[in-house]
């Protein structure tokens, strides 16, 4: 079997550590005869050995549109674009026999060219594996206007037909079986939807003893000698909810600082970024930024020291969050997001310390006002999108006296945590809300349960499980059927709600700062 590996690029990130471990699941299977890579020009995330165990094809049609291309119909690039695909394949030695085309994030409108060079490539025979890691439709509304244009769709139901073109050789995979049932709900048939989970592993290397790795964070960061340490091992990206985090810091134990780890490399994710960084200067003095970023600490010592790894993100294509800590030792606080946590407590996984919210008592007048704003912010986001496109409104309801930080406008936010760092008997009054979670922030996770999700964890989701259950796909696909008909979705239309409705809208996800 040739197994045909695609996506816009390969720069480092979620897509391409998922393409990494599936090139390490598959140079040693007996059953696989090549390995091909395509993509745009920025391969710079690919690992030597990535590089020597496949082959590599370079298209520039593959990388993300331009705005001119945003603006040229997504079918005329396609027919060139799919061409070139073929050619270079078969100089390769790759037929449609026996080969499975595996193209990851095809539908999130980054090459609006993608979806009909794909029904193109199964009309040619090629048989494909489409899997889908961020969809469009859930909070992208910029990326689902350019795909509007792009393909030239009148309604949701031609948005649909476009996005996920139905065939026999056509199947579909996602990371968490709730990304997975959205494809059944669409129409496409379940023998041709698969849960596709990431594997999960630690480095082999010698663990960091956490008093040794302690120091080292106390001396570089400038912590008292008794401080104790929590990460946030992320990206600071906006829908990693980094003003939920700058509130936690303020609520831990004695002498508890957190830190979280990386800033984001894009303007407007560090525009949001260094809002937060700065306001947690003034209210949140136990905080610490870009503590990855530091030329002295590694990120195996960041982990080693911490007594638990934290997590306040409101969106996650998988969760790896949920699942890395324990093989480290380390337990994890963070919100709750049943998208992802649904299928690792299926599998057996205890999470003691998840929480679904952290209210804000307010009046009536307050929290109504609140709402508003919230609503406001999710119609501002999807007005760059037609009216008839968008998804269907959504009451978010909420108590009269108390809302969700996470369901707060960022400017709200900050006006929370402002009147927090004010006044005492606020601050008093929000945690009596969050005792709970706030106990946990000082109590060490139960070193019993960190070995039995440890042992779980390696049990399910290890490197050979996913081999195993990589090719168990793959040989679905390359024995399907070939259809002469590639059609649109049986229940085309319904996608942008069905995933609106399953992912809430959280206004940190679309906000945008304009420099000055």
């Amino acid at each position: 079997m040739d197994v045909v590996i695609l996506h816009c690029h390969f720069e480092r990130g979620g897509v391409t550590q998922v393409v990494e471990n599936h090139v390490r699941a598959l140079r040693d299977a007996s059953a696989i005869d090549r390995i091909v890579l395509v993509s745009g020009p920025r391969v710079g995330g690919l690992s030597e050995t990535t590089l020597q165990s496949t082959e590599q094809i370079v298209l520039d049609g593959f990388d993300y549109d331009s705005r001119q291309q945003l603006s040229n119909p997504a079918e005329v690039r396609a027919h060139d674009l799919a061409g070139q695909l073929q050619a270079a394949l078969h100089s390769c030695g790759v037929a449609p026999a026996g080969s499975v085309l595996h193209w990851h994030n095809h539908s999130l409108g980054k090459n609006n060219a993608a979806p009909s060079v794909i029904a193109r490539m199964a009309k040619s025979s090629w048989r494909l594996l489409l899997q889908v890691h961020d969809f469009a439709e859930d909070s992208r509304p910029g990326n689902y206007a350019g795909i509007i244009g792009s393909s030239g769709a009148k309604s949701k139901v031609d948005v649909d037909r476009f996005l996920y073109p139905v065939a026999d050789q056509i199947h579909y995979a996602a990371l968490t079986q709730t990304d997975t049932d959205v494809f059944t709900q669409l129409g496409i048939p379940a023998t041709r939807t698969h849960c596709l989970p990431n594997s999960v592993a630690m480095s082999e290397s010698n663990p960091i003893a956490r008093d040794e790795a302690l120091t080292v964070i106390r001396r570089s960061f400038g912590l008292p000698k008794d401080a104790r340490w929590s990460l946030y091992p992320v990206r600071g990206i906006r829908r990693k909810n980094v003003g939920e985090f700058t509130l936690l810091s303020r609520w831990l134990g004695e002498n508890g600082y957190a830190g979280i780890t990386l800033c984001p490399a894009t303007p407007v994710e560090k525009r949001s970024y260094e809002r937060w960084r700065l306001l947690a200067a003034d209210i949140a003095p136990r905080s610490r930024f870009d503590v990855g970023h530091h030329v002295d600490v590694s990120y195996a010592q960041n982990v080693a020291a911490a007594d638990f790894i934290l997590s306040t993100s409101v969106a996650e294509g998988f969760g790896m969050v949920f699942l890395e800590p324990w093989l480290a030792k380390r337990g994890v606080i963070a919100r709750q997001l049943e998208t992802v946590t649904k299928d690792f407590v299926g599998n057996g996984l205890q999470f003691p310390v998840l929480y679904d919210q952290i209210l804000i008592p307010g009046t009536t007048a307050w929290c109504q006002q609140c709402l508003k704003e919230t609503n406001d912010a999710h119609d501002v986001a999807w007005s760059q999108v037609p009216e008839k496109f968008r998804p269907s409104p959504r009451s978010h309801q909420t108590s009269s006296d108390a809302i969700d930080f996470a369901r707060l406008t960022p400017n709200r936010q900050q006006d929370v945590l402002g009147r927090l760092h004010r006044d005492e008997g606020f601050e008093r009054e929000t945690k009596s809300l969050s005792h709970d979670l706030i106990s946990h922030l000082s109590c060490p996770v139960n070193e019993g349960l960190i070995d039995a999700n440890a042992k779980r964890i390696h049990e399910v989701y290890s490197p050979a499980q996913q081999t195993e259950h990589l090719m168990d796909v793959y040989d679905k696909v390359v024995s399907a059927p070939i259809s002469l008909e590639v059609a649109g979705p049986a229940n085309a239309g319904t996608a942008v709600d069905t995933i609106s409705r399953i992912r809430p809208f959280y206004p940190c996800r679309t906000e945008e700062l304009i420099d000055g």
